[in-house]
Order: C-alpha cells, then structure tokens, then sequence
C-alpha cells in the first residue's frame, strides 16, 4: 500500500503541473500573478437611466468571459456619494466614483463627513460632464434666474447633488433659501420638467446622456442649456484642479447645431475594494485593458476605457488598488 506521504506528495506536484498550465492558458492572470479565486462581487453603478448602470453590465460580461470564476452583477444605486458609501460599508466589492468625490471621500472632505480610505483605483474611463437644461417656456436663461424655482439634482446620492449645489450657490443662490432642490432620477427628469412639476434639471453625465437626447428629441431648440458663468467657474477650477472645462459639442442634441461653451467635467473611475485580492483586481484590470474593442462593441464609452487614458484622473488623486497597480507597471502605464 502507497503511504500517505507518498500521496500527498504526487497530488502537490499535480497540481503544481495543473497550476502551471492555467497560467499560461487562456483567460489566466499572467505569469507574474496567480488566477483569481472563484468569486462574487457587486458593482455599484447609478440609477437605471443613468451611463454607469449599462456600462456595469457590458464590463461585467467582459470580465466574467476572460475569467469566469469571477462573477459580477451591475447593481443600481443613487450614484458616486452612494456607491462611496456602499464601499465604505463594505456593501459593494467594485464601484464607478468620479475622481472628484473619490478624492472628497480618501480626504474625509464634504459631503462626506469621514475619511473612506478602503479603496484604490482600478482603470480610468470618460469624462461625465455638468449638463443643466430648462424650457423656453420657464423663462430661465441663466442660473441667476433660478431664484424661487425648483431644480432636480438628480436621484438622492449622486454626484449632482454636491456639484448643483456647489455651482448654483457660487451664483450667489443658496439651496434652501433662493431655490428648492429635488431629488429625482436621471430617467424621470424630462417627465417632471415637461410636467411641471421642477423648474430645471441637472444631469452630470457622458455626451450624449440618454435622458438630454430624449428631451431634445421632442423639443428640440426649446430646451435650454445653463452653464456656470465663466468667472464663477474659473474661480472653482482654480480650488478643483480635477474638474475641467468642456463644450457640449454642436450636433449632439437635436436643435442644438452649435457647441455650447462653458460646461465642465471630471472623470469617471472604477474603484475596487481593498478586500478584494489583488489576484481579482489584476484580472478585471487586465480584462477591461486588454479586451476594449469587446467593450466598445457593447457599450459606446468604452472607446474612451483604453490604456491610454487607465491612469488618468487617478495617478496624483487617490491610490491604486496595488492589484491594477502590479498590472499597469507590468505594462509601462505607471
């Protein structure tokens, strides 16, 4: 009869043999980082209309078919301050964030009320960007006429909240007292404006914005765009170094022919976990990276998830989660 040591002894070098052949196989990590351990995880993305929540899904999909043992469900959620805090609560594994409010959040800085330090940067993607609309109709022009009026921030949690209430009150204008702030969802906000039922609504999000088309689809020239006064909006950049100015390009909204100067962004961000090990964060990095024309195919941001632009809106902001960290040195991107 074998002996148990001897057992033991040629099961470890199977698997040794067996390991050394998915490392060098399809869908492995690479040769410098072990696969990743079968798992589950959530993604915090944003309200149903809303960019992120499709994205989630589409980058979900990519990465489950590089590394199957890696299982990812897109979850709705109110947006960046909601998912910041989801993932200081340890409810979600993987998150979008802007690099502005995964700044705040890292630096305990308002709206956040403590320091979330336990995440790190995954890969950069696109610009989400500052697109505040009304009706001709309102008789509003600017955001100086948006004394005594009501204006959607956006669904309860997301980034319109702080930023609508940073820029209107810059004007001069404070919540509470000069305007009425509501709370509605990115889907909901051209219903409620046609309604009635607000004044003006903000979205900050990538270009075309699904519910901005939809609006400008029926009411074209009538729909009102309301930037920042220049001024005011340089006095901000100056204390934001990560918001950057931006046009809405001419074309991209029905009646809108012209670029519309004076719009501003950030840029959107996946975040990852400091649980998660850095095998799984390696993997889903390598995914995203490696497989992008996949991801353009699926979901039109994904042209802007490149190599080119995975470290940008992180490097210099917040830290790497050290998996995506192991994987951009290995490819010269850091």
């Amino acid at each position: 009869m074998q002996s148990m040591k001897g057992f033991r002894l040629r099961a470890a070098v199977l698997a040794a043999v067996v390991s050394g052949f998915a490392i060098g196989g399809a869908g492995s990590a690479s040769a410098q980082m072990a696969d990743p351990e079968q798992q589950f995880m959530s993604l915090a993305t944003s309200t149903v209309g809303g960019t992120w929540y499709p994205l989630g899904g589409a980058m979900a999909a990519i990465i489950a078919k590089q590394f199957p043992q890696l299982g990812i469900t897109a979850e709705v959620t109110g947006g960046t301050n909601d998912n910041l805090n989801l993932m200081k609560n340890d409810q979600v594994e993987l998150a979008y964030a802007t690099n502005a409010e995964a700044y705040k959040a890292q630096n305990g800085e308002p709206p956040f009320d403590e320091k979330i330090t336990n995440f790190g940067g995954v890969t950069s993607g696109h610009g989400i960007y500052w697109q505040l609309y009304t009706l001709k109709d309102t008789g509003i022009n600017s955001i100086a006429d948006l004394k005594g009026k009501r204006i959607s921030l956006g669904a309860a949690g997301s980034i319109g909240n702080d930023i609508g209430q940073t820029i209107i009150e810059a004007h001069g204008l404070k919540m509470g007292d000069d305007w009425t702030p509501e709370y509605i969802g990115h889907g909901e906000g051209p219903g409620a404006l046609r309604d009635g039922n607000v004044d003006a609504v903000l979205i900050i999000s990538s270009f075309p914005t699904g519910s901005v088309t939809d609006i400008t689809s029926t009411e074209g020239e009538d729909v009102v765009f309301l930037n920042p006064d220049p001024e005011v909006l340089d006095k901000l950049i100056a204390e934001r170094p990560y918001w950057a100015k931006v046009a809405i390009p001419g074309g991209l909204y029905k009646g809108h022919p012209d670029d519309i100067a004076g719009s501003f962004g950030v840029i959107t961000i996946l975040i990852a976990n400091n649980s998660l090990s850095n095998e799984a964060v390696y993997a889903i990095t390598k995914a995203l990276l490696e497989n992008n024309e996949e991801l353009t195919s699926t979901h039109a941001l994904g042209a802007d998830w490149t190599k080119e632009n995975a470290t940008r809106g992180i490097k210099g902001v917040i830290p790497f989660h050290p998996g995506a960290e192991a994987y951009l040195k290995e490819q010269g991107l850091l």
